[in-house]
């Protein structure tokens, strides 16, 4: 979802680019011409137009218009580089503390996220058991789903934080989760647990 939002904001910005340089070049209607085109109609006798043509124009005027364009040009770019590069930051990926509250009970374990940015698996180690699920995020937003139901909806707080709500596989139980980054998290054995259920707590 976040990558087509990109190339179609990437398109977007150089398609008006392109546009800001072609009318920042288009010459500026001269109204020195017409009026001279005017009297030339109504003058009479070849001594005017040798006269005109001796005579010297009129400096022009430079615009300021190109400058104008190219600047609002380049800010566009520049706020779309920034805007880009801000959601950019977000990554699920890598391993997490989270603390989960329902029913005014917290409960702690560990996940790590494995995958893309945008989409991937996990593996959660609830009281000595490994269990698994699949992810998205878009941005600062993430859903994460356990392969029994369970769901947790949130978005980023900071590179390293996240929070929101938390809906149990039974589709009554309701609560809210944090979660905080780890580099350090308590590895999670492959092959020495088995797959069981999720925690019923």
């Amino acid at each position: 979802m976040f990558k087509k939002q990109q190339k179609w904001i990437a398109f977007f910005v150089a398609l008006t680019f392109i546009w800001l340089m072609q009318v920042s070049t288009m010459p500026m209607a001269a109204a020195g011409a017409s009026e001279q085109a005017s009297v030339a109609s109504s003058a009479q006798g070849p001594d005017y137009y040798e006269a005109v043509g001796q005579k010297t124009g009129p400096a022009k005027k430079k615009s300021i218009l190109p400058w104008i364009l190219i600047g609002v040009g380049v800010l566009a770019v520049t706020a779309v580089v920034l805007f880009v590069f801000v959601l950019n930051k977000y990554d699920i990926r890598g391993d997490w503390n989270i603390i989960r509250t329902a029913n005014n009970l917290p409960y702690s374990f560990t996940v790590k996220f494995i995958g893309e940015k945008a989409s991937g698996t996990f593996d959660a180690m609830q009281s000595g058991t490994l269990l698994h699920g699949t992810y998205t995020a878009d941005g600062k937003d993430v859903s994460w789903i356990f392969d029994s139901g369970s769901e947790y909806t949130g978005s980023f707080t900071d590179k390293d934080t996240m929070s929101g709500a938390y809906l149990k596989y039974d589709g009554v139980t309701t609560g809210t989760w944090t979660a905080t980054r780890t580099a350090a998290a308590a590895a999670m054995p492959g092959n020495q647990t088995q797959k069981g259920e999720l925690d019923k707590k």
